[in-house]
């Protein structure tokens, strides 16, 4: 019996990625069966036999489904969603089922960003919903002028969380690395027992079609561990545990374990939290975490994480030291001075300078969660400059603030006592307890099938603009970069032809130093001997586009190839970071353009000269049995591309229909 799958995605690139992933899983191809452009179908073929039938659904909650919702009804604690969800169609198409969660990032796991989708892999875990989360390692941060500094890791606590997850929870919450485009020789002679992916395909495997999952989990474990020790003894200072304490660490399950054996780590892993002189904060606070500090606090296993555990001996003095600096809170001394078992308290800055909310920060109680459980409880301590509203909403109603506030809803469901205490607080600190109710899923999650949607967006525009350019290698075309709504921009790629060496640069900024924009899509085309690249701007209405965006493409490219890329790779072997101070590209044609829903032929016209384009694609979806239209127009010099599309347009039969102005 064939498998019927089905891939809703943060956005195309979300889907297809996971689309390949199953396809490697499975040893097989993957072939294009329906044409439709905004909602491919695929066929895994394996020695000539059909064996899984895959849609992507590109883009959340746009096709009569909303998984992180549908999650919430099973008891998860945030509406986070990952970047995928794999799920079974049953026989008749009516319903799903949740089989996998993926997660994928290529930016930089350290600094906050480290622990910034916790939230994600904590959410799925508690219900019972497998979570990969695919992770690389030993990428390179740049200066200002694109020279690299030096590799960024994680800090070892984050990664330990997930592996730690996987056996307090009994649910497989793993993640996989693999080596980063920038990474040095060394480094990736120092990592290679760390790369999972081969164990990945095996476990994805038997998660899809109920195959043994043990071994490939038990590996993955291994490799776990192996990372967090090797990341630990990287580290210039004993401000993490070492070696083979990350074992003895790991093998207790219950959190008032995890707290009775961290407790014989009082000489080298006292806890220290830096206060940046950038953050407003109120002399009541300050006085706090100084006085916190005194108190000579259990690090969780990395000293310089903003989370500390207040062991049950020392609750009495951190209640008093409440009494002391806040004499006006009783109920929060008393909350406090009553607890018997220790107290784990997250520091949270939360916002940004001008009260925007900070996101990695909202990974941080699900961290804090993720390594102990729900039997320690968790005093979340809230210090940054919120806007005014905020506040008010979280004295009066924090329910309602946890509703629509990804931050404020990890920290209120998450935590058993929450104290805010901001200079941009009219009202002083204010102070809840949050009784928390778990209920643990011990069921497979369905839901009604998703069905087509009827109203189109960028996301269609970014997916039509995906399939006509990717895949296109015999007609010398590669797709450099793709960004769609939710993409991670990490690097652009540019393909040798000739020797079949890809050169990518990674870290991109949003925009250059003499004011260019990164395009969404770049698009590399052989055209007469000639190299050429397409920088396309993508929205969903033509009215969003810019005033002569064409121009900001074109800069921000060209500034781009100036400099040598990040790091290369001949086909069919490994990366390596690009040493060479020339740069492989130095002549070639650049032409912007811009994507949109197509509403009417006006403004087709319009938008070409008022963003100063050389070329413009209107998009007019159409229901699924029928043919999508591309309205084309170009400047003559761009009349090329014209001949292209009609040329690809024949791969996409019953597809798509192009007009050409």
């Amino acid at each position: 019996m064939i498998l019927k799958l089905r891939v809703h995605g943060d956005n195309i690139v979300e889907c297809e990625r996971t689309l390949q992933l199953i396809a490697k899983a499975y040893k097989s191809e993957a072939r294009q069966i329906e044409q439709c452009m905004y909602l491919p179908k695929f066929e895994l073929i394996k020695s000539g036999r059909k064996i899984i039938i895959i849609e992507l659904f590109a883009g959340h909650n746009r096709w009569n489904v909303n998984i992180p919702k549908i999650l919430a009804s099973y008891g998860a604690s945030l509406r986070e969603g990952a970047d995928a969800y794999i799920t079974k169609l049953n026989a008749i198409g009516t319903e799903e089922q949740l089989l996998l969660a993926i997660e994928y990032c290529n930016a930089l796991p350290a600094g906050n960003n480290a622990w910034q989708r916790n939230g994600r892999a904590l959410s799925c875990a508690e219900i019972g919903v497998p979570y990969l989360y695919f992770a690389e390692i030993g990428g390179v941060e740049l200066d200002k002028k694109r020279n690299v500094k030096a590799p960024r890791f994680p800090n070892p606590i984050v990664p330990f969380s997930y592996l730690s997850t996987t056996l307090t929870l009994k649910v497989i919450c793993m993640p996989v690395y693999a080596s980063h485009p920038a990474i040095t020789e060394k480094l990736r002679e120092s990592f290679t027992a760390v790369f999972g992916l081969e164990d990945s395909l095996r476990l994805v495997k038997g998660l899809l079609d109920g195959s043994n999952t043990g071994k490939p989990l038990e590996n993955l474990i291994k490799k776990g561990v192996t990372l967090v020790k090797i990341l630990s003894n990287e580290r210039k200072y004993v401000d993490t545990l070492k070696g083979e304490e990350w074992e003895e660490f790991l093998k207790n399950i219950k959190g008032e374990q995890k707290v009775n054996w961290l407790s014989k780590f009082t000489k080298h892993l006292i806890w220290k939290k830096k206060q940046s002189s950038k953050v407003h904060t109120t002399l009541t606070f300050k006085n706090l975490l100084i006085q916190t500090q005194q108190l000579n606090c259990l690090s969780i296993g990395a000293t310089r994480i903003p989370i500390c555990l207040i062991a049950s001996s020392k609750i009495k003095e951190f209640a008093n030291l409440i009494y002391n600096i806040y004499p006006k809170q009783k109920v929060f001394y008393n909350a406090i001075s009553k607890l018997k078992n220790p107290l784990l308290v997250v520091w949270i800055t939360g916002f940004k300078p001008r009260g925007d909310d900070s996101r990695p920060d909202r990974g941080l109680v699900p961290l804090a969660r993720m390594l102990f459980g729900n039997d320690v409880n968790i005093l979340s301590v809230v210090f940054g400059p919120a806007k005014s509203v905020i506040w008010k909403d979280f004295k009066e109603n924090p329910e309602k603030l946890a509703l629509n506030n990804g931050l404020w809803q990890a920290i209120l469901r998450l935590s058993n006592f929450v104290l805010a205490d901001s200079p941009t607080s009219v009202y002083g600190e204010i102070f809840h307890e949050l009784p928390q109710k778990k209920r643990k899923n011990t069921k497979p999650i369905f839901f009604k099938s998703a069905s087509v949607t009827k109203k189109y967006s960028e996301h269609d525009t970014d997916t039509a603009i995906h399939l006509l350019f990717s895949k296109q290698k015999s007609l010398g075309i590669y797709e450099g970069m793709c960004n769609p709504p939710g993409g991670d921009w990490s690097g652009v790629s540019v393909l040798d032809f000739k020797t079949l060496t890809e050169y990518r640069w990674t870290s991109l900024p949003r925009v250059s130093t003499v004011g260019g924009k990164r395009p969404d899509h770049i698009i590399q085309i052989t055209h007469k001997s000639s190299l050429v690249f397409l920088s396309i701007e993508s929205k969903d209405k033509s009215k969003d586009l810019e005033v002569e965006i064409g121009k900001r493409l074109k800069t921000y490219l060209k500034e781009l190839f100036e400099m040598p890329p990040t790091a290369c790779k001949v086909e069919g072997k490994d990366w390596k970071l690009y040493t060479n101070k020339i740069v492989p590209i130095s002549e070639f044609k650049m032409y912007s353009g811009a994507a949109f829903c197509f509403k009417n032929t006006d403004e087709i016209y319009h938008q070409l000269e008022k963003g100063k384009l050389d070329f413009v694609m209107a998009f007019e979806f159409r229901p699924q049995n029928q043919a999508s239209i591309l309205h084309l127009k170009t400047t003559l010099q761009c009349r090329f591309l014209a001949n292209l599309l009609v040329k690809i347009q024949e791969q996409f039969v019953g597809g798509l229909e192009i007009q050409i102005y």
